[in-house]
């Protein structure tokens, strides 16, 4: 299954195009294990972002493995969250610009983000300081917004590993697209 996902929306807005063969299909297709090893444990690590993120199956689903949607539905969430100071101090004066570039353009898709999330969700997308919106992870990836796939790359996780923390659970690099 290919699948190219808008990291802005949440995974229940997940649609198949019409010329796939999972035209009509949703996120319901996405609670699929993983990989068939079904990891109870993974992290998600990219070049384009400098975060980690520890994932496990979610306990509501019953599910003993990580699955598709686990991967998508920790990513989306993770990348909504507000760009801390510390994350803001350590980005250069370029990637200060194309955060603010990303900001902006993710308001003029405000409206398209409102009627996409699930009703009664709690959307940071839409919070304001002052009357700016704020910066978000998400906005990081500059245009490169949309899910590509997960590879494994051993050499590139290993020179994102902190000294001395020990054996990281199985490691996965996230790529993805501009839109």
């Amino acid at each position: 299954m290919s699948l190219v996902y808008d990291l802005r929306f949440p995974p229940t807005s997940v649609e198949f195009s019409s010329t796939s063969p999972y035209a009509g299909c949703g996120c319901e297709l996405l609670f699929v294990p993983l990989t068939p090893e079904r990891p109870r444990q993974i992290r998600l690590i990219s070049p384009d972002f400098p975060w980690g993120f520890d994932i496990g199956p979610d306990p509501s689903a019953g599910e003993e493995g990580v699955t598709f949607l686990d991967v998508l539905a920790t990513l989306h969430a993770a990348l909504q969250c507000p760009l801390t100071d510390t994350e803001w101090g350590t980005a250069g004066n370029d990637k200060r610009a194309s955060l603010i570039r990303a900001r902006d353009r993710r308001s003029m898709i405000q409206p398209a983000l409102q009627a996409r999330s699930v009703p009664g969700a709690n959307v940071l997308n839409h919070r304001l300081v002052g009357r700016e919106l704020l910066l978000l992870r998400i906005d990081w990836l500059g245009s490169r917004v949309a899910f590509m796939r997960l590879i494994k790359d051993e050499a590139f996780a290993k020179s994102r590993l902190i000294p001395g923390s020990g054996e990281p659970p199985e490691t996965w690099v996230v790529k993805f697209k501009r839109l």
